[in-house]
């Protein structure tokens, strides 16, 4: 691990498997305020994988150890690169020359070696030849003439067998095998192994009870019946035990399994790394064999449960692998739950396990793929929307580090160097779903990665009776809360706002009169740290006030006049009692710092709610500014709802402010 002295890192524990989190790895491996630590499984028994490990009797599988070390290889540089490219080579038999066979004490190894040794230092070519030495001993052991050894290496991975020298070195322990690499090659992170080392393999069973006898068998292409679980065992079943299980029902085969099944320790190594982590990421890839299986492991859940202090994130896939053809993104939640409270004495909820949920969106669909509603309970956990994709396969590493990044941070208590801030925008909506769907899907096909960004939607619903609550279930990834008819605005906000997790808070109105730059308007003027309550002014950019209220109120004298001059008063009235000269008091455009909006009561039910913003600012000295935003106002035909009566409602309030809470 790449040492910064008086760096204060933000340490980050990432289940990984073998591929699918390597751009996320990688990109977190070059940020020096980081110290990864990438956690794997090694129960992977296919291609040469798994012909090592019937070479090698009790060997877990090397394959995503190789991987995540050649992923982040590079990192280093011209050596990394090519320490990666020889460690992912697979041997062609007619490219091994007789000559070093003669010649060469780790033949058929060494001449794959060759050129590849001129890149690495002096000591590591000395430790990689040791481990060939090592295992070419074992492969004349075994299979005796040469002509055999050629057979067996077909397709073999240079990596996998130099692994296996490492395993046979450190005495047939997993672990040391990987913390020898670990040393060896300087990686900018650490890889380990979840479990103690323990040997097991990994079998499924389908719903329609379909067995899956080795875990080559689970990452094959599937039906679409869904795989019911994947079960840790000591040994591979054998013809007779396969054959037990053919006579029985499914829930027999099920609880027959769930009896045989041998759930190992965590390993030491795992246990700092957890204990230590900022944030515990819950990676993308091939679930049902580089991913749940690591979630099986004794006392892991019991130890990320215990971690109330860090953010603890699932990311989700982007489509759907073989193995989750039939799975929903709540389905797949739920089984990571299940697989960890499997080696776990108590049940622990979705919330003490997950705190949010990475969801990609892109141009083309608000909804990603597999993704439900999240209610039903599972509120608690925020859903971070973005573009986390690079294609329709890949995520877009560095992106998702800053997030990751800036969790992690926030949790430090330092400024994010990532340079993205979490913000919470809260959406009241009362009957408004003629700009509902448009306005929910502006938000969210924002890129808010690109302004800096990393929002979470709330939309409080005050008891639509016009199918407002029901358009906004299109959008799962918002956060819906649902009050009683005639809550008021006001009550609607102070929902939305306790509901936050982040560290700004933008209230953002559901009629779509606003363009959705204005909410990082806010939260930059915020970022400013002038000022920790910021007005969006509808004014600023607005060249003729008087011929917009008159566009609005359509030719309705009496309506423009109370507007025009009943702000005007709102505006003096703000002044002269609580020395705010404010050009727009009434902006539904309000952001706030978590520490700014946890000092005000927030009291009142509809526009007076603003007013109390003012006059507690005022009162408690807390500054507050205006930014310009953009506005294009609909009219009272269109569904304008302010009224007289509500500017009356806003006066009283800056004459009279009362007292309230959340």
């Amino acid at each position: 691990m790449r040492g910064d002295q008086g760096l204060d890192r933000v340490r980050i524990a990432l289940f990984s498997g073998g591929r699918g989190c390597a751009t996320i790895s990688a990109a977190l491996a070059q940020i020096r305020s980081v110290h990864l630590t990438v956690i794997v499984n090694a129960y992977d028994d296919g291609l040469s994988t798994g012909r090592i490990r019937s070479l090698v009797p009790g060997m877990l599988g090397p394959s995503d150890v190789r991987k995540n070390f050649s992923n982040l290889l590079p990192v280093l540089g011209n050596r990394g690169r090519a320490i990666a490219r020889l460690l992912e080579c697979r041997i062609d038999p007619s490219d091994l020359d007789p000559e070093d066979e003669r010649e060469q004490a780790c033949w058929p190894i060494a001449g794959l070696l060759g050129s590849s040794e001129d890149d690495l230092t002096v000591a590591e070519a000395r430790q990689v030849r040791r481990w060939a030495v090592a295992t070419t001993d074992l492969l004349k052991e075994r299979l005796g003439d040469s002509g055999a050894i050629r057979a067996e290496l077909q397709g073999m991975s240079v990596g996998n067998l130099l692994f296996c020298g490492a395993y046979l070195e450190q005495s047939a322990s997993f672990n040391e095998a990987i913390r020898a690499w670990n040393q060896t090659f300087g990686l900018p992170a650490s890889i380990v192994n979840i479990t103690d080392g323990s040997n097991r393999v990994l079998v499924g069973l389908k719903e329609d009870g379909t067995m899956l006898e080795t875990e080559a068998r689970i990452v094959e292409q599937q039906s679409r019946d869904r795989l019911r679980r994947a079960f840790l065992l000591p040994q591979y079943l054998s013809d007779a035990d396969l054959a037990a299980l053919d006579a029985m029902t499914v829930d027999e085969r099920y609880e027959t399994l769930l009896r045989r099944e041998s759930i190992p320790s965590l390993s030491a190594e795992a246990t700092e790394a957890i204990s230590t982590a900022d944030v515990i990421v819950y990676g993308p890839g091939t679930q049902h064999s580089s991913l749940l299986p690591s979630y099986l492991t004794s006392g892991v859940a019991d130890l990320i449960a215990s971690r109330s202090d860090v953010e603890k994130v699932f990311i989700s896939n982007l489509d759907a692998d073989h193995d989750i053809q039939s799975e929903s993104f709540k389905t797949l939640l739920a089984k990571v739950v299940e697989y960890l409270n499997a080696g776990s004495q108590a049940q622990h909820q979705t919330s003490a396990l997950i705190t949010r949920c990475l969801v990609s969106t892109d141009e083309s669909t608000t909804t990603p793929w597999g993704f439900e509603s999240m209610d039903d309970g599972d509120s608690v956990i925020g859903v971070m929307v973005g573009h986390w994709s690079a294609t329709s396969r890949t995520h877009d590493g560095p992106r998702v580090a800053r997030a990751i990044l800036s969790l992690g941070s926030g949790r430090k208590g330092l400024n994010s160097a990532s340079g993205l801030r979490a913000v919470s925008i809260v959406i009241p909506v009362l009957d408004e779903i003629r700009t509902l769907p448009t306005v929910l899907s502006d938000l969210l096909l924002y890129d808010w990665v690109d302004a800096g960004i990393l929002p979470e939607f709330i939309v409080v619903d005050g008891g639509s009776i016009d199918g407002s609550w029901e358009a906004a279930e299109a959008y799962p990834t918002v956060t819906r809360i649902r009050l009683p008819r005639g809550s008021g605005r006001g009550e609607a906000l102070r929902a939305g706002i306790k509901a936050g997790r982040a560290d700004y808070l933008v209230c953002f109105p559901s009629d779509g009169e606003y363009a959705v730059d204005a909410v990082v308007r806010v939260c930059k003027a915020l970022d400013s740290g002038e000022s920790p309550i910021v007005f969006g002014s509808r004014v600023g950019m607005c060249a003729d006030t008087d011929a917009r209220l008159r566009s609005i109120y359509g030719g309705r004298t009496r309506a423009y006049y109370l507007s025009k001059w009943g702000g005007t008063v709102l505006i003096l009235a703000a002044g002269l009692m609580h020395k705010r000269w404010i050009s727009d008091p009434l902006t539904g455009i309000k952001g706030f710092t978590r520490n700014a909006i946890e000092r005000l009561s927030l009291a009142g039910d509809g526009v007076d709610w603003d007013m109390q913003v003012i006059a507690e600012a005022a009162r408690l000295e807390v500054p507050l500014a205006e930014v310009p935003v953009h506005f294009v106002p609909r009219g009272v035909k269109e569904g304008k709802k302010m009224r007289p009566r509500d500017g009356l409602q806003a006066l009283w309030r800056l004459l009279k402010p009362k007292a309230g809470g959340i």
